[in-house]
C-alpha cells in the first residue's frame, strides 16, 4: 500500500470514530444508574440488618458459660471493648459503602455512554461485606462456647503441660472477631472497586 492510499485509510478511520463519538452525545451509562441503585440499597439493607447486628452484639456482651458463669464476654481480654464498638463501625462502613456508590455512579452518568454491563464477583464481594459481619456476629457465641470449653477443662482448667494455651486462648475471641470485621471491610472495598471499573468501562 502506497502513502497515498495509507493517507486515505487512515482519514476514512479518523472519520468514521468521530462520527460514532458524536452519535454517543447525550446517552446515559446505564452501569452508573444501577451503581446509584446500589448505593441506595446499600442503605436499606444495612439499616434493616442494623438491628439484627446490635441483638447479636448484645448477646455477645452478654455471654456466660453455661457450665461456669464466671467466664464470661469481660473474661476475655479485649473482647467488651472490641464487640461494644462494633455498630458503630457497621453503620459507618456502609454508609460510607453507600456514599462511595453514589459517587461513583454520578462520575460514570456524566462520563456519557459506556459499557453498561457490571461484574457480578463485585455485586457478590459487596454483599459478602455485609454478610461477614451479620453471620460472624450469629455464630460468634459458638465460637465463645468452644473456647470457654477448653478453658473450663470440666471444672479442672487447662492442664500445666500446655505452655502459654490459657493466655492465648483469651485473647482468640477478640482476633477472630477483628477478623471477619476486617473480611468484611476488605470484601467491601473491592466489592466497590470492581463495580465501580465495570461501570465505568469503555
Amino acid at each position: 500500500m502506497d502513502i497515498k492510499s495509507r493517507a486515505l485509510a487512515w482519514m476514512a478511520k479518523t472519520w468514521a470514530k468521530s462520527h460514532s463519538q458524536e452519535g454517543q452525545k447525550g446517552a446515559v451509562n446505564l452501569g452508573g444508574i444501577i451503581l446509584l441503585g446500589i448505593s441506595m440499597v446499600f442503605l436499606a439493607v444495612g439499616f434493616i440488618m442494623f438491628p439484627i447486628l446490635t441483638d447479636a452484639t448484645d448477646t455477645i456482651l452478654a455471654y456466660a458459660y453455661s457450665s461456669n458463669a464466671t467466664i464470661n464476654a469481660a473474661y476475655f481480654t479485649g473482647l467488651t471493648a472490641i464487640t461494644g464498638i462494633i455498630p458503630l463501625l457497621v453503620l459507618l462502613g456502609f454508609i460510607t459503602a453507600a456514599v462511595i456508590a453514589g459517587m461513583m455512579g454520578l462520575k460514570v452518568v456524566k462520563g456519557g455512554a459506556g459499557d453498561t454491563k457490571l461484574s457480578p464477583g463485585g455485586l457478590i464481594m459487596s454483599g459478602l461485606s455485609i454478610v461477614f459481619i451479620a453471620l460472624g456476629l450469629i455464630i460468634f457465641p459458638v465460637v465463645l462456647d468452644g473456647i470457654a470449653g477448653v478453658l473450663h477443662g470440666g471444672g479442672s482448667g487447662i492442664s500445666s503441660s500446655y505452655t502459654g494455651l490459657s493466655s492465648i486462648l483469651l485473647v482468640t475471641p477478640m482476633i477472630v472477631e477483628l477478623a471477619f470485621v476486617s473480611a468484611a471491610v476488605i470484601t467491601g472495598f473491592f466489592g466497590l472497586k470492581t463495580l465501580g471499573k465495570g461501570a465505568g468501562s469503555d
